[in-house]
């Protein structure tokens, strides 16, 4: 869709575009997610996406939970992992559309069954997890394309990576989930998230 609003100056047209901007934004109800391994480019891309088109941002709860003095990665708790869960559904459930995630439900499914993976009633819980993944658009950003940055946080081992991003390919299939495999520098992942969010609010 493409909307021209045209006049002389004076006449109101910036309050008219930014009106039917913000009704447009409102209104495109889609709940966008970027998954893959630590050290992918999720949080690169997801506030890329967000500024660009001005939706609502979800920001990473592992990240949250390193903030709260929690401890992840390979030396995450239950308990950890029971926040991060709660926090994300959290956020997901009461969080208004449009918005995009960086991460979702299926990266922490994802890193419970390789963290636990001994503790089965907690995978039996965990499993439930599933009933809620339910997004409009996945981008998936594959492991491997360069090396994983020091945050100070997130771990540094590539094996790690590479696992949990076999899971998430797992995840996706076991549940038949479409999703966007994207590679490339930030700026090309953008270009490519934005015109398949184009298409599909074209629909």
């Amino acid at each position: 869709m493409k909307i021209v609003v045209i006049g002389s100056h004076g006449t109101g047209k910036t309050t008219l575009t930014r009106g039917i901007y913000n009704y447009l934004k409102e209104d495109s109800k889609m709940k966008v997610c970027v998954t893959g391994a630590h050290g992918t480019g999720k949080t690169t891309l997801s506030m890329f996406l967000s500024g660009r088109i001005k939706w609502r941002y979800l920001p990473e709860s592992p990240m949250q939970a390193v903030v709260r003095g929690f401890d992840i990665n390979e030396n995450t708790s239950l308990a950890t992992e029971w926040w991060i869960i709660a926090k994300q559904l959290e956020m997901e459930l009461l969080t208004p559309e449009p918005w995009v995630s960086d991460k979702c439900l299926i990266d922490i499914l994802a890193y419970a069954r390789y963290l636990f993976r001994k503790n089965k009633a907690f995978l039996r819980a965990v499993d439930l997890l599933k009933e809620h993944i339910n997004y409009d658009l996945v981008f998936y950003l594959p492991s491997g394309e360069f090396p994983i940055a020091d945050d100070g946080f997130r771990s540094l081992d590539p094996a790690f990576q590479r696992e949990i991003d076999r899971i998430i390919i797992k995840i996706m299939r076991e549940l038949n989930i479409k999703y966007h495999r994207l590679v490339g520098n930030p700026e090309q992942r953008f270009m490519e998230a934005k015109r398949i969010i184009d298409k599909r609010l074209s629909v």
